[in-house]
């Protein structure tokens, strides 16, 4: 059922390594470069809540990851 945007924030040049590195983690639909506050933000589907909790545990522990932000979707018809 968890389905969420989740922006990280990572350090200086390691963006392209960080965004790889997240497109192979399980759960991860689609994850992308952008501008602004945060610079990644990914899309993830993963259930159970357990399996959630455990792809952001693994975003977070990945080297250069400073920080992430977890949106959770509340409208699941889409």
């Amino acid at each position: 059922m968890p389905k969420a945007f989740i922006m990280i924030d990572v350090m200086p040049g390691r963006e392209t390594a960080i965004q790889d590195a997240v497109a192979k983690l399980a759960g991860v639909q689609m994850v992308h470069q952008v501008t602004g506050e945060h610079d990644l933000i990914a899309f993830v589907d993963a259930e159970p809540y357990e399996e959630f909790a455990m792809l952001i545990s693994s975003i977070r522990q990945l080297s250069g990851v400073r920080d992430t932000d977890s949106q959770l979707v509340l409208d699941q018809s889409a």
